[in-house]
């Protein structure tokens, strides 16, 4: 399957996941903060977006980002996921350590953290399916109203409405399959990850809102002990850091490995 793309700037590669569920326009904030710095890439995965279709695991969608990558003719990239794109970007560098230049991890989960009892129940065979589906139609119809969209825009900024287009698709398509696939390889393959973590040799930035109650930085704290070279930043925000500091993330992104940390807030 060959997955619709984001494709802007020049300059050395960023490839940039998005999370669960989300698209590629998720990085838009982003990447308009790296032109001038880097080629932003930035797919919609397999089970969303223009690309559509069934979604994979953690693996799979490693071995899709790699595929992109050939399809583009880039040899290597900065890989920086969000949420659960910062799994597929570990299992990336794991898999295919040769084609990862540098990891940028963003609101990222532990594998070695336990999956929560939410997490668990989302990926149950039983309650998954009717839990996830009822979540999304809830939450398309609250987004469904402009008034509500303008609301959510105090938190979250944007400024070409794509929140009208995301309840449509949340509406209409079925994204919530999507989603529930992920949740269930989220439980299912993240953990496997653990034994891996050490193998990691690229350069990692791990960047951890301190608002985040999604993945809380007590897992980004985990995760940058279980990489033998992992700089953590914590820094003001919740979970969806792209869009909120979109400036800041693409600062770690486009930072040299052993550069200056200038414009950001370390603890």
């Amino acid at each position: 399957m060959e997955q619709a793309t984001i494709d802007t700037g020049e300059g050395p590669v960023a490839l940039l996941l998005h999370g669960q569920p989300g698209r590629g326009a998720d990085w838009l904030p982003v990447a308009k903060r790296l032109r001038g710095r880097m080629r932003a890439i930035a797919p919609d995965r397999p089970g969303y977006g223009r690309t559509g279709g069934e979604a994979v695991g953690l693996r799979a969608n490693a071995a899709a980002a790699v595929t992109l990558l050939d399809r583009l003719q880039v040899d290597s990239a900065v890989v920086a996921g969000h949420s659960w794109g910062a799994g597929i970007a570990l299992a990336t560098a794991v898999e295919f350590p040769q084609r990862v230049r540098a990891l940028v991890l963003v609101g990222a989960p532990a594998p070695t953290a336990s999956p929560s009892r939410i997490d668990r129940a989302l990926a149950s065979r039983l309650l998954g399916p009717p839990m996830t589906r009822l979540g999304f139609w809830a939450a398309a119809l609250c987004l469904s109203p402009a008034p509500l969209r303008n609301l959510a825009r105090t938190a979250l900024p944007d400024p070409e409405d794509r929140l009208a287009t995301i309840a449509a698709e949340w509406r209409g398509r079925d994204v919530w399959r999507s989603f529930y696939a992920e949740q269930r390889a989220f439980v299912e393959e993240m953990p496997a990850l653990a034994g891996s973590l050490p193998e990691v040799d690229a350069p990692v930035t791990i960047v951890a809102g301190r608002r985040d109650r999604i993945s809380p930085p007590s897992q980004a704290r985990k995760l940058a002990r279980d990489l033998p070279s992992a700089t953590l930043l914590e820094v003001d925000g919740g979970h969806l850091l792209p869009q909120q500091s979109p400036r800041l993330v693409a600062d770690a992104i486009a930072r040299r490995p052993g550069g200056t940390r200038r414009g950001l807030s370390r603890r």
